[in-house]
């Protein structure tokens, strides 16, 4: 049987791969071309993904950083990420841009609050952390299709 420790670690393992996947996602490093922004967007789709781009690179650096068997740590982490992500959506321009991070930020808040749970001895917080876990990558994939790498 796994105790509470091998299982808080296991499961910020597998969040932390999860998130790690971030490191991949970026925007076009190009802000300058494409349309004109439209229905009352003031930045282009590019632009509003190069602005957004290095908080999620940011976030997933710090991520990426952690140390499993540490889940305060963890915890403190995708607080940060959250707040960055909280910061990006409100700077940026662009509407359809900024619909895509509720749903991260969300994944991140809720993972945080899974995984202090756990770590205090609440096992039955697993199936949403694992939840959560899904919803970042679900998440991230959207970002990525609509701010593709050149």
């Amino acid at each position: 049987m796994l105790t509470v420790t091998t299982r808080t670690r296991r499961l910020a393992a597998i969040l932390l791969t999860a998130v790690a996947f971030a490191g991949l996602v970026g925007c076009a490093a190009d802000g300058g071309t494409g349309p004109a922004p439209s229905g009352g967007d003031t930045q282009t789709t590019s632009q509003a993904c190069e602005t957004v781009r290095a908080s999620v690179q940011d976030a997933a650096t710090q991520v990426q950083r952690l140390d499993p068997g540490d889940p305060s740590s963890a915890v403190a982490a995708f607080d940060e990420v959250a707040a960055r992500l909280d910061d990006a959506a409100q700077a940026v321009g662009n509407r359809s841009v900024a619909d895509l991070l509720p749903p991260l930020r969300s994944g991140f808040t809720t993972a945080s609050a899974d995984l202090s749970a756990i770590a205090g001895g609440d096992l039955s917080r697993l199936a949403s952390l694992q939840s959560a876990a899904a919803q970042i990558q679900s998440a991230l994939s959207a970002f990525a299709a609509a701010c593709p790498t050149p």
